[in-house]
């Protein structure tokens, strides 16, 4: 019975190690019409820069919906501002980055259902670059989705 305890211990660290090893996205410097990711370099710990980001989006108007210092990450709960419809923010750090997603759309834009990944084609693109530009340092971008 200890050999199978042990051995389930076993599985579940290597399960947890390989988690906090994940990719980070292979970001460019000048984001495509179908990038839905901006991508951070860390100019300070992780956690600072966790922290600065809720800084910078509270400065902007948002509310913090759910925010973990073990794992990193933030979201935001939606947010109207006008010419960009409703946004929402969500953001983690995963190895030395910060990778940064905006979403938009309440239920009545788009259909009931979820809101959206934001991609550079969309309005609300510049508010996701306004947020990169004032947490300062390297910004590239990145595609994490396909566009069917």
């Amino acid at each position: 019975m200890k050999k199978l305890l042990c051995l389930g211990l076993l599985f579940l660290s290597i399960q947890a190690a390989q988690a906090q090893t994940a990719a980070t996205p292979a970001a460019r410097p000048v984001a495509s019409k179908d990038d839905d990711t901006m991508v951070l370099t860390l100019t300070d710990t992780p956690e600072a820069s966790w922290r600065r980001l809720a800084q910078i989006l509270v400065q902007r108007g948002y509310s913090i919906q759910h925010s973990d210092k073990d794992l990193l990450t933030l979201s935001t709960y939606a947010l109207y501002k006008p010419g960009v419809r409703v946004n929402r923010v969500a953001g983690t750090v995963i190895n030395g980055a910060l990778i940064v997603r905006m979403y938009w759309g309440a239920a009545s834009d788009t259909g009931g259902g979820q809101p959206l990944l934001a991609r550079r084609k969309h309005d609300g693109w510049g508010e996701l670059v306004a947020i990169g530009r004032e947490f300062g340092g390297a910004v590239s971008y990145t595609a994490t989705t396909i566009d069917y």
